[in-house]
């Protein structure tokens, strides 16, 4: 994985319960000084994935959403994940990873679309990066003997 800049994380551990859509922590403002020269001649990525198993009361279902605006206020899906049912949402299982579609709007956001049931637990990363998230995240608390 390469460099992340705080600029480029949506969310990070974000808890997602509710039913319905729950928009990232922050929103990417393209038009910013910070953010001027992100991308320029590389691929960007966004990569969404979960960083706490999510369990349900039901059969909920998750799926990762890229949004655009022109005003910060009112967002419009750009790119659409599959939907995963409860028991696939696992720590470190990738929810979205893709290419942004080009002629995206000046600010940017992932929401959590969470359908069926709500999530009685569940924590989500999501950023912007120059390549593929490609480790594997796994469970801490092990011991080598």
């Amino acid at each position: 994985m390469g460099m992340l800049d705080l600029n480029t994380k949506y969310s990070i551990a974000q808890a997602v319960t509710s039913t319905g859509d729950t928009a990232s922590t922050n929103v990417y403002d393209a038009g910013s000084a910070e953010s001027a020269d992100i991308g320029l001649n590389d691929e960007l990525w966004i990569n969404v994935t979960c960083n706490t198993t999510a369990t349900s009361g039901g059969s909920a279902t998750v799926q990762a959403v890229l949004q655009d605006s022109a005003d910060n206020s009112t967002f419009a899906d750009a790119l659409v994940g599959a939907v995963f049912p409860v028991a696939s949402v696992k720590q470190g299982v990738a929810l979205l990873q893709a290419c942004p579609p080009l002629g995206l709007r000046r600010y940017t956001r992932i929401v959590y679309r969470v359908g069926v049931a709500a999530l009685t637990a569940g924590k989500f990363d999501a950023f912007m990066s120059m390549d593929v998230q490609r480790n594997i995240a796994r469970p801490s608390g092990f011991t080598v003997a």
